[in-house]
């Protein structure tokens, strides 16, 4: 019995921790404080998934055009203004140097502007000032090095200026499918290591030429024309076809001042004379000066009849300048070599020696022959005449005297400006004194 009552007890207490164990883990047991409230676990927040971002675009690059598709070529050199333009966009924009370019993209160049546009690791086309060129795709079944473009004038858009830019679009278009080429390198034509070179001008009609300047080429037009273009040869693009070839003008040839010549900066800025051999077929030349050897820098931009410029510098530093001849019709040649010019600060004066008089001199005769050496190019006075200065430096100049003693003044100055004094005192005894000394002895 006392075991019964015990089971129960225990199971009276099991339904009783049951039905209040709430309260007592809750409230806590009566008369006892509660525990203190703890704040609750922060549960962390679900990572979110990892976002793909765009690849940095690389300097030279831009994105490329709706559809996809691989360049076709790229713009890898550029002097002055030049733009450019998707074919997927009404406006132009600033090009970019080593931009790739895709089916029809255009790029235009301004006044005495230009750009250089690869089209594989062996074909490069040169684009002169006032140059339209579109890039077109390659006819079926042509190889990666052909070059496919159309040629207009940039002066082409300036007649659309006032017209919406669909409409632009839609005149560029048309246009450009009377004016399209495809230019392919005629293989063993060109010298081993030489990359093909052609070049783009537009001429005073606004017409468009295209020449070979390293390699022989072959070219067809929309029409059917085909043609074989000699290295050193040009020809003309109208929209009635490709016209006959002709020989480019010849290169010019510098000769002064040598490569790498130094001309002092003192009290004035040096006036240096760039002179070149003359061209064949040349009718005038155009002369560039940069301040760097790429010619993004433009120093000087000239169109010159003869066959010499002068250039005054205005500041201490390297300057580059190279040639390039014109014919009659506006055919442009190759430029020449790159020569460059140094100037520099000098506030030494020239080298001043006098030969002859000697000093203290008595003349027999009315006249003396002045002479002595200088640094070359400087220039020589005596008593405020010019003498004649040979390449070497080396000078003379004739002297009157009159009778007693005369006080003859040298004066030497460089290109910078620095003089250089040196004097004589000759004594003319006149010629009645001068026999009778003569007759005496």
């Amino acid at each position: 019995m006392k075991k019964t009552i015990k089971a129960l007890a225990v199971l009276l207490v099991l339904v009783a921790l049951a039905g209040g164990g709430f309260y007592v883990f809750k409230n806590g047991l009566p008369g006892f404080r509660p525990p203190p409230t703890q704040p609750p676990v922060p549960v962390p927040a679900e990572t979110p998934a990892p976002v793909d971002l765009q690849p940095p675009v690389l300097s030279g690059e831009t994105e490329a055009p709706q559809g996809g598709g691989a360049a076709m070529a790229q713009l890898v050199n550029m002097e002055r203004t030049v733009k450019a333009k998707r074919a997927s966009d009404l406006s132009w924009e600033d090009a970019k140097q080593q931009m790739p370019l895709y089916e029809n993209d255009a790029v235009r160049t301004f006044d005495k502007s230009s750009a250089t546009i690869a089209f594989g690791p062996d074909e490069l086309l040169d684009v002169d000032q006032n140059a339209l060129v579109i890039i077109k795709p390659r006819p079926q079944g042509a190889g990666e090095s052909e070059i496919s473009l159309a040629l207009l004038s940039s002066d082409f858009l300036d007649g659309l200026a006032s017209k919406p830019a669909p409409e632009q679009a839609r005149a560029i278009q048309a246009a450009a499918s009377s004016r399209q080429v495809t230019i392919k390198a005629i293989p063993g034509t060109r010298r081993p290591g030489e990359k093909t070179r052609v070049a783009v001008h537009t001429l005073p009609d606004k017409s468009t030429s295209v020449a070979a300047l390293s390699g022989s080429l072959k070219i067809t037009n929309p029409k059917g024309g085909e043609i074989v273009l000699k290295e050193k040869m040009v020809m003309k693009l109208t929209d009635a076809g490709i016209l006959t070839p002709r020989l480019l003008p010849g290169t010019p040839e510098p000769v002064f001042p040598d490569d790498g010549a130094t001309y002092g900066f003192q009290r004035k800025a040096p006036k240096v004379e760039l002179k070149w051999r003359p061209a064949d077929r040349a009718r005038s030349y155009r002369a560039i000066v940069a301040t760097d050897s790429q010619f993004k820098r433009i120093f000087a931009d000239e169109k010159v009849d003869g066959t010499s410029l002068p250039v005054r510098i205005q500041q201490p530093g390297t300057y580059y300048w190279r040639v390039r001849a014109q014919d009659a019709d506006g055919f442009a040649g190759p430029y020449s070599s790159v020569r460059s010019v140094r100037t520099d600060y000098d506030d030494t004066p020239p080298v001043l020696a006098i030969l002859s008089p000697p000093e203290m001199f008595v003349a027999p005769a009315p006249s003396v022959e002045i002479k002595g050496k200088t640094e070359r190019d400087a220039k020589v006075k005596v008593n405020g005449q010019k003498a004649a200065v040979a390449a070497d430096g080396s000078f003379s100049f004739p002297l009157a005297l009159k009778e007693g003693v005369n006080l003859v003044t040298i004066e030497a100055i460089d290109s910078a400006g620095n003089s250089e004094y040196g004097k004589r005192l000759i004594t003319y005894k006149g010629s009645k004194r001068a026999t009778a000394s003569v007759t005496g002895n």
